[in-house]
Formats: C-alpha cells, structure tokens, sequence
C-alpha cells in the first residue's frame, strides 16, 4: 500500500511539473504537424499513386527527415513524444478524476493505450533520426500472415479487424459527439475561436475515423479470404479507396481533413487542461 500511494504522489508530481505540460504540449504540436504531412502524402497518392514515402507514421517521419533541419525537427519530435509518452501514463496513473466509478477506469485505460501509441511514435522517430528506420510498407501485411498462419488465425485477424472498425467509430463519436472539449481549457471553446476549433476536431476526428475503418474492413477481409495480402496500414487502404469510383476527390477529402486533425491538435497544444 505504501509502494503504491508513493507511486501514485511520484505520478501526480511529475504529471503538475510545468517542464513534462510543456513537452507534451510540444509533442501534441508536433503530433499536428506529422498529421499534415500524412495530408500532403495523401494528396500525393491521390493526384498520382503517391511517390516513394508511405502515408504512414514512418513514412511522415522520412518526409520530414527529408527537409531542411529535418534530422532537428525529428528530435524535437522525439522529445515531445516521449513527454506525450509520460504525460498520458502520469494520466492513467492518477488522472480522471473528476469521473466516477468504472468511466474513471476507462479514461484511465484509454489513457494508458495512449501512453503506449506515443512511446511507439517516439521509437520510430528515434529510428528515422539515427538512420534505422524503414519507410517500406508491408508491417500489417507480415504481421497479418503471422497470424494467419496460427491455429484460430483467421478468427484472431477478424477480432483484429472488428476492433480497428471499431475504434474508427469511436473516433468519429468522439469527433461529432464533441467528446474532445473536456481535452481544452474554456479558453478553447469560447467565441469565434471555439466556433473554429469545433469545426476542425469534427471533421478531423470524423476523417481520422473513416481511414481506420477503411483499413479494419481490409484487416477483416483479409481473414476471410486467409490472405494476407488484402490486409494493410494506412497506405495500403488509401491506395485501394484511389481506385474506387471518385476515388481521388474522396483522398482529396480524408487529406482535408488529417489537415483539420492536425491543425486541431496544434490547437489542443495552446490550450491543453490537465485530465
């Protein structure tokens, strides 16, 4: 007991300290920023099959690498993602509560898969920056025939397809429903200000849903034919959406909206409440 109350005080010190909400504040910005390179990268897929990156997280993290101070920009990112990283475990660890019973434990959970999603953008920026990382596709394609191969493959894979949908329209709910507001001080949300930051977090989150329920319905098929060559990331679902009817306009659109994505967790960066 004793252990754990002197964890959760260590916790809740470093989740007040002023440097850890500036970094994270860094890395929502950051976080923003990496989501308009996925727009630009879809753009690129739409208007010509896309180029060499993939419009995914490694690939943002090459085309950054790619620019001007690129190699600084990347340990920029590296920083805010590992704050991001403590920010959210501190969270989970002690957060929510103005929250009750189990919906303070489901916070605090989603606050931990958070914590988990930030330390692996900070692995891959550290990559990238070092030289280590890959831009090649194909990691949900391996891992998706891994699977398959297990006994109760198929079935592991479909569960797997089911929960990405599924989170995709959580995203969406999250986004329409205006779940994001508790996120942002009441300096956010009032007047013009708020008016816009509303619009971009619906249609960024809205957007952000539809990609990740693409890429479910793929995983998904992909176990229902038992090929894994029909499953795939970010990239691959766009790619398929390009050669749909309209394809292109309907990338044009998801772009526009990784770009309100982006711009809104710049936003959240400027008036970031603590949880």
């Amino acid at each position: 007991m004793t252990n754990a109350r002197g964890a959760g005080t260590m916790a809740e010190q470093a989740r007040e300290h002023p440097a850890l909400e500036w970094g994270a504040r860094v890395g929502f910005a950051v976080y923003g920023l990496m989501y308009g390179v996925l727009a630009w990268l879809t753009v690129q897929v739409a208007v010509s099959g896309g180029g060499s990156a993939k419009v995914s997280r490694d690939g943002a993290l090459h085309e950054v690498a790619r620019q001007p101070l690129g190699g600084t920009m990347l340990w920029i990112a590296f920083v805010g993602f590992c704050a991001l990283t403590l920010w959210e475990a501190a969270t989970a660890a002690v957060g929510h509560r103005e929250r009750d019973g189990a919906k303070r434990v489901v916070a605090r959970v989603a606050s931990a898969g958070k914590a988990v999603v930030f330390a692996a953008f900070a692995v891959s920026t550290v990559k990238v920056a070092v030289g280590s990382g890959s831009s090649k596709g194909g990691g949900a394609r391996s891992w998706t025939a891994r699977v398959l191969d297990l006994p109760g493959g198929p079935v592991l894979v479909t569960l797997a397809g089911v929960a990405i949908l599924a989170y995709g329209g959580y995203s969406v709910f999250r986004g329409l429903g205006d779940g994001w507001r508790k996120d942002l001080e009441p300096e956010g949300k009032r007047g013009d200000l708020g008016t816009a930051i509303t619009v971009l977090a619906r249609v960024g989150y809205a957007s952000r849903g539809i990609a990740f329920g693409i890429i479910g319905c793929l995983v998904a098929w992909a176990a229902f034919t038992e090929d894994p060559h029909e499953s795939g990331g970010l990239d691959h679902a766009l790619q398929r959406l390009r050669g749909a009817p309209f394809g292109s306009v309907l990338l044009v659109v998801i772009a526009i909206g990784f770009v309100c994505y982006g711009l809104y967790n710049i936003a959240r960066a400027l008036y970031l409440r603590r949880k």
